[in-house]
């Protein structure tokens, strides 16, 4: 089982926008399309207002933060109605993508996900000293760099499914990247990018398991 050193070592981040399989698509089963109206609403100069007396970088935070959790609620709320969906259409073709996408939501979509890298990026700091701090500090600059990547091709591709997510980062990679990639890998898990952020988090919540529970949400 790779640990987080391992996937460091290994080659470039996986950058292809191929799939390995099809892509649930909500819209025709829900008729709304959950995802373009959080859009919508999502308002990017709510509360510059009350930050403005804020450092910069503060200031930025904050709302990338908001968009972390904006995000996390959005897929929330759209797995909601396709659990509603799912009771009332149990032999539809699409019912197993669903299916497999609340299956993930439940594991890894909660909000305390969202929380976790504050607490993890502060430890590290703190403790730099300790082996587990590298990994954390270096997964997130990990991140960082598929997350430019996906943002950028975001803008090349406006009409794919998989780039609507992404206009919700606000054209912000986010303090802590790895909140929207995971949000947007556990619903597009059919993407070539999407394994390498899971099994990035996997391996890193595996290393912290080991030598720092308490970390863990829920310990």
């Amino acid at each position: 089982m790779e640990t987080i050193d391992d996937l460091f070592k290994g080659p470039d981040p996986i950058i292809s926008d191929q799939l390995t399989g099809p892509l649930l698509n909500s819209v025709p089963l829900l008729g709304t399309d959950v995802w373009q109206e959080a859009i919508n609403k999502f308002d990017e100069f709510a509360e510059t207002e009350a930050n403005a007396d804020l450092p910069m970088e503060q200031q930025q935070y904050l709302s990338d933060l908001r968009v972390d959790r904006y995000l996390c609620d959005v897929l929330t709320h759209e797995c909601e109605l396709l659990e509603i969906w799912q009771r009332e259409n149990p032999e539809h073709p699409e019912a197993a993508l669903v299916a497999s996408l609340l299956r993930r939501h439940s594991q890894s979509g909660t909000r305390s996900r969202v929380e976790q890298q504050e607490r993890l990026y502060l430890w590290a700091q703190k403790n730099e000293r300790d082996e587990i701090a590298g990994p954390i500090l270096g997964w997130r600059l990990l991140c960082q760099e598929l997350a430019e990547s996906l943002l950028q091709w975001s803008g090349q591709e406006p009409q794919d499914p998989r780039g609507q997510q992404i206009r919700l980062w606000q054209e912000s990679l986010g303090f802590y990247p790895q909140n929207r990639l995971r949000i947007w890998a556990l619903r597009f898990p059919a993407d070539a990018r999407a394994p390498q952020i899971l099994a990035w988090e996997a391996a890193i919540n595996r290393e912290i398991g080991e030598t720092h529970p308490e970390l863990l949400p829920g310990n």
